[in-house]
Parts: C-alpha cells; sequence; structure tokens
C-alpha cells in the first residue's frame, strides 16, 4: 500500500531476523511537505518514522 494511502487504524506487520512478527497500528498520519509522518503504536510504544508520498508499506486494513 501506498504509505499517502494510509489510513489510521490500520495494521503495519514487520517480520525480523529472527522470525518474531511485530504489530504496529497507524495512529496518525500528517504531510510534511513532500514527505509523509506516520505514528506507530505498538507493544514496544508510540513512535514515528517520516515516508515519501510513493513510498510502499504492507499494510492492512
Amino acid at each position: 500500500m501506498k504509505i499517502s494511502q494510509l489510513q489510521p487504524g490500520y495494521t503495519v506487520l514487520e517480520h525480523k531476523d529472527s522470525g518474531d512478527i511485530v504489530h504496529y497500528t497507524v495512529v496518525s498520519i500528517r504531510q510534511v511537505g513532500k514527505m509523509f509522518e506516520v505514528t506507530f503504536q505498538s507493544v514496544l510504544g508510540l513512535a514515528s518514522a517520516f515516508y515519501p508520498a510513493n513510498g510502499f508499506i504492507h499494510a492492512a486494513a
């Protein structure tokens, strides 16, 4: 899914090299110039990252 199409509540999965899977929930997304700031929540807490609008990420609604 394109980063620009993400919505709060979507789930993102990260597959670690150890075989573990971390589930992240999109809390918010906002456009900052040509980038998007996405805030995620997981068991590890809250974190934000910046992505280009045309970037892709594996997400599920």
